[in-house]
């Protein structure tokens, strides 16, 4: 056989073989990159297609507006005037509807744009796009990079903020999810000096050029920020209220039968929830997993807004009518308006009977007209338009809040607070997905997180959602360090893993024990006596032994824990980037997210808002 080989072949194969393995890896790479770059072309195209048909659309309705109503004008519309419009008529209805090679797409859509200003100059109207390239596009574009910049950022340390506590020891997640110049810096350090120096620079005191310093700086500047764009203060969605046509109200203080952070939380967005429905002309106020409804019996009976709470738990709602029957009696005794920075009575009548409720768990198909109508039949033959809110949104609640925006179009406003990212769904959490179908049957929720096409398939993980709803203001501004039950949790953890190494441990029976014990040996016996690990017979040495490095490893558990926090807004910034992305690529270009709360009075401080 060898005699069959050509000894010039051979020689061919030696020589060219660098340019044959170049061209095998040019097509290996074209192949790769064909197959990675389809499915971002296919989303790419899919918007601009939908912001160009919208675009349009819009062209359509104004030109076909024009003709159909051309013998009601004032002023007849002349020859020229009518066959312009209807050239821009006639090219929209031949523009492509499907994918054509036949066609050039973009000189066609140049060619409309262009008949359809000379249009609106004879029209004596202005020409301006809402859906042109300078906003939705844009804005999109825009998005876009901000969240890969922060994913990017993100991504190589989900395993540190997926880690759970327990296993600090076990694993050593020390040595294994630190940054390697990070750790060997805090090595170094003594735990007080140290957690001085992140105080500070939590702060934004960054007095010191050192590993610690560049975490914080660089984990704070992947958080969100008001920017007047996409976040958004109390004090720049006012203005943008108004500039939408709406009022701007008072704030009303309501010092009873709430706690001072309910209190300050319903009184901050109670206004400017009032205000937006002026706005958006809404009709009534419906409130997405209400609760005891102490948001809506503000608008009820400070802004006279008919209001509806929904909540899927019956003794919940029971127990706000008794609450909200209280109120309403003291209300001008409790209640203060607050005008020019002083506080006054509430003087006039009130409709009690604006605030009303119902019970239902709310899904993605959930009809908040029908709900509405049911609760309101005094309006039922009148034109309802909605604002849907919720104060503190919980898990998936506040997806499908969104999703129920998008698809109703006589929902004209959205305000929300979102919370429990932990209880959001992915792909990653059947075993949540599941509780939700074996308690409500078929729940329809829809996925929790990603909602938006771009981050589709990325998943953050159940630790770091929960971590994300840790606040790090509030941490910072308490001076506030772990409970030691984390390092007796991670010691305890090391006995179970080397005597009982397959015993599962139910962790909610360990809760708060830590506080009735003296010393880790007290929690020991304690932890041993609930969980029935029958390990009462190690001898006492052995606990003692434990004891030797516990300054060590709480040192290290206690600047771990500061590290990890550091993570949670970054991680609060994807969801809420992704749910502000979703809102953009179904076309509603007035959403923004907004910094609404105080983040150390309530940690949960961002809303989403929306207007149609």
């Amino acid at each position: 056989m060898a005699g069959d080989i050509d000894f010039n072949d051979v020689l061919d194969d030696i020589f060219l073989s660098e340019n044959k393995q170049c061209q095998e890896s040019y097509e290996e790479g074209l192949k790769a990159g064909t197959e990675a770059g389809n499915p971002e072309g296919y989303h790419l195209g899919y918007h601009r297609g939908a912001e160009l048909g919208r675009e349009l659309g819009y062209y359509l309705g104004i030109v076909s507006y024009h003709l159909d109503n051309k013998d009601k004008q004032p002023e007849s519309y002349s020859d020229k005037l009518l066959k312009q419009l209807e050239k821009v008529q006639e090219l929209i209805n031949a523009f492509p509807r499907t994918n054509s090679e036949e066609h050039d797409i973009l000189a066609l859509a140049e060619n409309i744009r262009a008949h359809y200003k000379k249009s609106c100059a004879l029209l004596k109207i202005p020409s301006i796009n809402p859906y042109g390239k300078t906003t939705m596009s844009s804005r999109i574009h825009k998005l876009h990079g901000q969240i890969d910049t922060v994913i990017a950022y993100l991504s190589p340390f989900l395993q540190l903020a997926n880690c759970h506590m327990v296993e600090f020891l076990t694993d050593d997640h020390w040595n294994t999810l630190l940054p390697c110049k990070l750790r060997e810096y805090l090595d170094r350090c003594d735990l007080n000096d140290a957690v001085e120096q992140f105080w500070r620079f939590a702060e934004g005191k960054y007095t010191d050029d050192n590993e610690l310093s560049k975490w914080v700086q660089e984990t704070r500047n992947h958080c969100l920020a008001v920017d007047n764009e996409y976040c958004l203060s109390t004090d720049q969605l006012q203005e943008h209220i108004r500039l939408w046509g709406g009022d701007e109200r008072s704030e009303v203080r309501i010092s009873e039968f709430m706690n001072s952070k309910k209190s300050y939380e319903v009184q901050t967005m109670s206004r400017l929830v009032a205000s937006l429905s002026t706005a958006c002309k809404s009709t009534h106020c419906v409130e997405a997993g209400g609760g005891r409804g102490h948001l809506l019996v503000a608008l009820s009976l400070a802004y006279h807004l008919p209001s509806l709470t929904i909540d899927c738990d019956e003794r919940t709602l029971a127990s706000a009518r008794k609450r909200v029957n209280i109120i309403q009696k003291q209300w001008h005794a409790i209640a203060k308006r607050i005008k020019d920075g002083n506080e006054e009575s509430i003087l006039g009548s009130f409709n009690s009977d604006l605030h009303r409720f119902a019970m239902n768990f709310i899904t993605n198909d959930t009809d908040l007209v029908e709900i509405v109508r049911e609760k309101f039949p005094e309006h039922s033959h009148s034109d309802v338009k909605l604002l849907l809110t919720g104060l503190h949104t919980c898990g998936n609640l506040g997806p499908a809040s969104l999703r129920l925006f998008v698809r109703s179009p006589q929902t004209s406003a959205l305000l929300t607070v979102p919370c429990c990212y932990h209880l959001l769904t992915e792909d990653v959490d059947e075993m949540i997905f599941d509780v939700f179908q074996r308690d409500y049957g078929d729940s329809k929720w829809g996925q929790g997180f990603p909602m938006s096409e771009r981050l589709r398939g990325y998943n953050l993980g159940r630790n770091a959602r929960m971590l994300a709803a840790q606040s790090m203001d509030r941490v910072v501004h308490n001076r506030q360090l772990p409970d030691k039950s984390l390092l007796y949790r991670a010691l305890l953890q090391v006995i179970i893993k080397k005597h009982l190494p397959n015993l599962p441990v139910t962790e909610g029976k360990l809760k708060g024990i830590s506080s009735k014990c003296q010393d880790f040996n007290e929690y020991f016996k304690m932890a041993d006596s609930l969980l029935k690990l029958g390990l009462e017979s190690l001898p006492e040495t052995y606990l003692t032994d434990m004891h030797t490095n516990m300054d060590c490893q709480w040192k290290k558990i206690v600047l771990f824990y500061l590290v990890r926090l550091c993570l949670a807004q970054i991680i609060e910034n994807v969801i809420l980037s992704d749910r502000l992305l979703y809102l953009f690529e179904n076309g509603f270009l007035k959403s923004y997210l907004v910094k609404l709360f105080d983040p150390v009075l309530s940690p949960r401080c961002h809303s989403i808002v929306a207007v149609r």
